[in-house]
């Protein structure tokens, strides 16, 4: 009873936060920005299976048979969502930065020096190298590689669902359970490491659970601690789940050491972390201090920040976000009782969990939750296997709860694929990111100043220049960096208004004498308005700033042209 009125508070919110006026629900109003059709369409679907009869129609008899190549149609399901709905907003995280980095070939090392040898080589080394090889884009082979980790994701999920001893339609309402959620987000062209950090701390959980079974899954348990280790320093969120299930094991089989498969993944694991925690530990000191500093210190300070009631509504958003039935685990667990749950399973869940939510408490993204979902897709994986679970012990094997398994699927599935082509849907996005910016509840300056930020290159980059000049300017207004103003006046520039660019030219020059772009950039748009005078000066500035500049020279050449400006040139 606990899980049907949870899930039917959550269909119920889904739907009243379609009203505009506020973005204090913004995990769970995708309905409001997500294609009408698709976004109700699914919404209707998980509210009908939640009538008990239609859910007990629903659901397979006996549920418990099993269901022919679900793991591959699971696989293929999620692929093909995230390979037909790629990501063209480009909004999370260090979307625009992980893509230009690999695209133009920058040097990984200069932009995330921090990134560990499987991250640049997975979203650096082999884009680069097919599309220096073969001309494939960098784009592309993030996205297939996405797509390929989705699958894996589908495959895990099932796993999940045999490991909990699950068959049939249970098996796949529970995969579904877990396998869907806003961390899909991630797969659809973001080269971050957090993608596959996700994907781990997933096999992790299984791998675990299955060695509890069976000792030499300890191996996967090992070599899964191994790449992650070599892989991103948030990998040592998994060592406690790790640890646990060694300790289980050799509790139950105290030779299981001498298996030659277990001693070779727990080797494995010993020696990476060897290799790398000097490298990570390092990493942490240098970059991480600023995930653990506020945006905006208040009154309270640091500690005061981490209650602050937008920041508890955000995490709320953003756990509803990543894992759609989050927020059912309170209640249900609660009404399961403690004895319900203290089993092994719960004891490897909670460890494995357990970290991803500290971090998730204790973290400030440098751009906001709202962007920086990222942060937290490996704690919403995380708790979408404990909501699957709480979902098999509360109406799995209850004949007349049956059905809410996949009312329970429904919950999870409808709000995933909506999220996803919500950002294959740039307009959609970008809509969805001013009504943030627009509505209650208030952001900080800088946060504020960042996203602006954002609107301000993205629409740059697709070519709609009002909409940029304009978003930059708000970014100016608390961030007046060279950076931001350079970005708008190449707006300003592009949309054809000659002499506020201008003024946003010089103003760099007069911050960042050395900014070559901007001397450019004000000598001709000073040639555009007649101003010969200014133009030299500022070639001259061009000059010094990058010798032998050829447009420089070509500058010079033309103002010769025009006689020197002594008073006797047109302005």
């Amino acid at each position: 009873m606990t899980l049907a009125v949870s899930l039917a508070a959550l269909l119920t919110l889904r739907a009243v936060l379609v009203i505009p006026g506020s973005m204090g629900g913004w995990g769970f109003s995708l309905l409001r920005f997500g294609p009408p059709f698709l976004s109700w369409a699914l919404w209707m679907l998980g509210a009908v299976l939640l009538i008990p009869p239609i859910g007990r129609r629903a659901m397979p008899t006996p549920p418990t048979r099993r269901v022919r190549g679900a793991a591959m149609w699971i696989a293929l399901g999620l692929a093909a969502a995230v390979a037909g709905w790629p990501d063209r907003l480009h909004f999370v995280g260090d979307f625009l930065l992980r893509e230009g980095t690999a695209a133009r070939s920058l040097s990984p090392a200069g932009l995330f020096p921090q990134a560990l040898p499987l991250d640049v080589f997975l979203h650096y080394g082999l884009p680069r190298a097919l599309a220096d090889a073969w001309s494939v884009p960098t784009a592309v082979t993030e996205r297939t590689l996405g797509a390929l980790e989705a699958a894996a994701i589908g495959v895990l999920a099932l796993g999940f669902a045999r490991a909990l001893r699950m068959e049939g339609a249970q098996a796949v309402t529970i995969a579904l359970v877990t396998a869907c959620g806003g961390f899909l987000g991630i797969y659809t062209g973001y080269g971050k490491a957090i993608a596959e950090m996700t994907l781990l701390t997933l096999a992790m959980g299984v791998f675990a659970l299955r060695a509890l079974q069976t000792p030499r899954w300890l191996l996967a348990v090992g070599l899964t601690a191994a790449i992650g280790l070599v892989l991103h320093r948030s990998a040592l969120a998994l060592l406690p789940v790790a640890g646990l299930a060694v300790g289980m094991v050799w509790r139950a089989h105290p030779r299981a050491w001498r298996d030659p498969w277990v001693a070779a993944g727990l080797l494995a694991a010993v020696i990476t972390a060897a290799v790398m925690l000097p490298r990570i530990v390092t990493a942490m000191r240098q970059f991480d201090p600023v995930h653990f500093t506020p945006l905006e210190r208040g009154p309270g300070g640091a500690l005061g920040a981490l209650v602050a009631p937008t920041r508890l509504l955000d995490l709320v958003n953003v756990i509803g976000l990543q894992s759609p039935l989050a927020p059912v685990i309170p209640g249900v667990a609660f009404a399961l009782g403690i004895r319900k749950l203290a089993t092994t399973t719960g004891a490897i869940l909670a460890a494995l969990a357990l970290p991803w939510i500290g971090m998730t408490a204790l973290i400030h993204p440098p751009q906001g939750m709202f962007r920086d979902w990222d942060n937290y897709s490996a704690a919403g994986v995380a708790l979408s296997m404990i909501a699957a679970w709480l979902v098999v012990e509360s109406a799995a094997s209850k004949g007349s709860w049956r059905g809410l398994s996949l009312a329970a699927a429904m919950a999870a599935v409808g709000p995933s694929l909506t999220w996803l082509a919500l950002e294959a849907d740039a307009d959609r996005g970008l809509q969805r990111i001013h009504a943030y910016l627009s509505e209650p509840p208030h952001r900080s300056d800088v946060e504020r100043g960042r996203v602006w930020d954002f609107l301000g290159i993205r629409n740059a980059q697709l070519g709609r220049w009002d909409a940029s000049a304009e978003a930059m300017a708000k970014a100016a207004e608390t961030s007046p960096s060279p950076r931001v103003l350079l970005q708008w006046a190449l707006a300003e520039q592009a949309r054809g208004r000659a002499s506020v660019a201008r003024d946003l030219f010089r103003r760099v020059t007069e911050m960042t004498p050395g900014d070559a772009r901007a001397w450019y950039g004000l000598a001709a748009e000073s040639w555009n308005l007649g101003d010969y005078e200014e133009c030299r000066r500022a070639t001259l500035g061009l000059e010094h700033a990058a010798p032998g500049s050829p447009e420089a020279r070509q500058l010079l050449q033309s103002l010769d042209q025009v006689g020197r400006p002594d008073g006797a040139s047109p302005r």
